[in-house]
């Protein structure tokens, strides 16, 4: 070949570009934002006017005060004494009289209408109004009552995430998008079809039919294409399998949280009903005291406007119920069925995880983090194969054909091999974009490891804070308001004189703290759930320790006995009215008779210092009755309890 086409071709070459692009601009670029400013605070501006004093106020001329020394004692005659003089010019004005207040209570406040409770004097009519100001509380409403699960047995939460699994319609997308992923790498893997054809040529003048056959054409596919293609499908197919991986995880979260939402609102429930039994018991012993004449006609109005309260939140909590079963079966997609049975308890054992334990776990197997990494290796395949892309493929044809124009008719065949010729389009610009992808991809991990720890390090301080909380409230905060209110409710009955409002106070904490502790035991369990959806794990207790709660106070069976005197007990004597329904059957209480003498209370206790020691209090034989604390006086039986 002459030296000059040679040299032609060596510029034709050099003219469209040999070399892959260099990703120095990527860099570049980043430097270029890394070395901008951003977030820059403000200058502080100079305050120009100079720092002054505060302005001394006048002083009032009508206090003077005079440093003039007035002793002639010559041991002191050193020291200047103070001296007052009033103001004799100021005149002296009558002091006004304080105008008798009146309560007004504003009308658009809702309730303003209701008129100050007055109860008449006559015994009979007192009791007419008493009863029609506060009469019997109606029943509870009623709450659903769950059907027994399948074979008579509650359902579990692990039936309930077979059902999910079994008829979620998510999974089935997912499962589907895996077969299609499996299908695209079986088709990348494939070799190109060969080309099969019949051809015919004219005779030399164009007269006629010349050499007629048949021909085949087959591209022979060079640099490992069809490896690169099939490796970047397989890394699509791992994907798609870590994506069901996800999937399944993410709904077995989701059951997970319905699950222990419903079991949170089904212990609502029962405390909530717990409550309100307790507190409608208690406006009734103080009405029944008021209608004893030993309580102010505004007492029992607190206590129910407080059991009317508590009656609310049952109400709203069996709605609760209701339909946290209602998402329950609709998550696991069974919306049709009905309320059944479910075993669990959410005030026992709870996992408790050690957070770097689940960080390194999570870090390494994570399937964003797996996505992550196959992410990258996908690139790195793609990024090859727009690299051997210009190495040309191979192109093999061959031809049999007979020739009907001249004598003798002979059959022969042809041969050609041909490839393209690189020399306009080497696929640089794919080549350039798959480079940068490989940068993309590489930093892709690092990304997901971060917002990972981040959402790992929320999650898990939701989950400690809400776990130390459950604790207090079992522990610390819930038996102490209930000594507490045992103890205001002991000292009622003890003094009658005690302030009403302590008792108000006693029960309104008491139900807000246990509120509260509902709030908080369903919030733990929400920040359980979420700690084991970064670990993705079949098993909430598979890596954490079991960690058992703190007992809580069952005050619904502590015998809360009226707060009434305590006269001395005989064997024929009936219970009062207010004593004759106890809050639980262990509540014995002693009954009185009108044929025997009362008997003062007395508490061995000896009083406080600076208190008033109550004077001994006689009743008359109709009022009710009530058991008093064990430390009383010789001639009053007691019951233990």
């Amino acid at each position: 070949m002459p030296a000059r086409w040679i040299l032609l071709l060596c510029c034709m070459l050099y003219s469209s570009g040999c070399q892959a692009p260099r990703m120095d601009s990527v860099d570049q670029s980043l430097s270029i934002y890394a070395s901008k400013p951003f977030d820059v605070a403000p200058t502080p501006v100079a305050d120009p006017t100079p720092n002054k004093l505060p302005a001394v106020p006048d002083v009032p001329a009508t206090p003077k005060v005079s440093l003039i020394s007035q002793s002639s004692d010559p041991t002191i005659s050193g020291i200047q004494q103070a001296s007052y003089t009033p103001n004799t010019t100021q005149t002296s004005q009558p002091s006004q009289t304080l105008r008798k207040f009146e309560l007004h209570i504003p009308d658009s406040i809702p309730g303003a209408e209701a008129p100050l409770v007055k109860l008449p004097a006559d015994k009979a009519e007192r009791d007419k109004a008493v009863m029609n100001l506060f009469p019997e509380l109606k029943a509870l409403p009623e709450e659903p009552q769950p059907v027994p699960g399948p074979n008579g047995k509650p359902y579990t939460l692990s039936d309930l995430q077979q059902l999910a699994a079994a008829n979620n319609p998510v999974l089935r997308q997912v499962a589907s998008d895996v077969e299609a992923a499996k299908g695209n790498y079986q088709q990348a893997s494939a070799y190109p079809n060969p080309t099969v054809g019949y051809e015919a040529t004219p005779n030399g003048n164009l007269t006629s039919p010349g050499a007629q056959g048949v021909y085949v054409d087959q591209v022979i596919k060079t640099g490992g294409k069809l490896k690169l293609q099939a490796a970047a499908a397989q890394m699509d197919l791992k994907n798609a399998e870590l994506a069901y991986k996800r999937a399944r995880s993410d709904l077995a979260t989701q059951v997970r949280t319905a699950y222990y939402a419903y079991l949170v609102a089904q212990e609502t429930v029962r405390i909530n009903r717990t409550l309100a039994k307790f507190t409608d018991e208690i406006f009734r012993l103080q009405a029944e005291l008021l209608a004893a004449g030993q309580a102010a006609s505004h007492e029992p109005a607190a206590l129910r406007a407080q059991a009317f309260t508590i009656r609310l939140a049952y109400k709203q909590s069996i709605v609760n119920y209701a339909y946290a079963w209602k998402q329950l079966v609709a998550t696991i997609g069974l919306p049709q069925l009905p309320l059944s049975t479910v075993e669990g308890r959410i005030d026992r054992a709870i996992p408790y995880y050690d957070y770097d334990k689940i960080k390194a776990i999570v870090l390494k197997q994570h399937t964003d983090v797996l996505v992550a990494r196959n992410t990258r290796e996908k690139s790195l395949f793609q990024l090859k194969s727009a690299q051997v892309t210009p190495v040309p493929d191979v192109e093999v044809r061959a031809d049999l054909l007979h020739d009907f124009t001249l004598a003798p008719f002979n059959t022969f065949h042809t041969f050609s091999v041909s490839v393209p010729l690189p020399v306009w389009d080497l696929n640089k610009g794919n080549i350039r974009a798959a480079t940068a992808g490989v940068v993309r991809a590489s930093e892709e991990p690092h990304r997901v490891e971060v917002n990972l720890i981040n959402g790992l390090a929320s999650a898990y301080a939701a989950y400690q804070t809400n776990l130390d909380a459950v604790e207090y409230y079992r522990r610390d905060i819930l038996p102490d308001q209930v000594r507490y209110y045992r103890g205001v409710f002991e000292r009622r009955k003890i003094d009658p004189n005690a302030s009403f409002g302590d008792i108000v106070n006693a029960q309104q904490n008491l139900t807000s703290t246990v509120t509260a502790y509902l709030g908080v035991l369903g919030q733990l369990w929400t920040s359980v759930v979420n700690v084991a959806d970064y670990l993705q794990t079949d098993d909430l207790y598979q890596l954490g320790t079991s960690k058992d709660l703190p007992e809580l106070p069952n005050f619904s069976s502590e015998p809360w006995s009226c707060p009434h005197p305590q006269p001395v007990p005989t064997a024929s004597s009936t219970p009062c009215a207010s004593c004759s329904t106890p809050l639980s059957a262990t509540n014995t209480r002693t009954a009185v008779t009108a044929s025997q003498p009362l008997v003062p209370i007395v508490s061995s206790t000896p009083p406080l210092a600076g208190t008033v020691t109550p004077a001994p209090v006689s009743v008359s034989p109709a009022l009710p009755s009530a058991r008093m604390d064990n430390s009383v006086s010789p001639s009053v039986a007691v019951p233990r309890q």
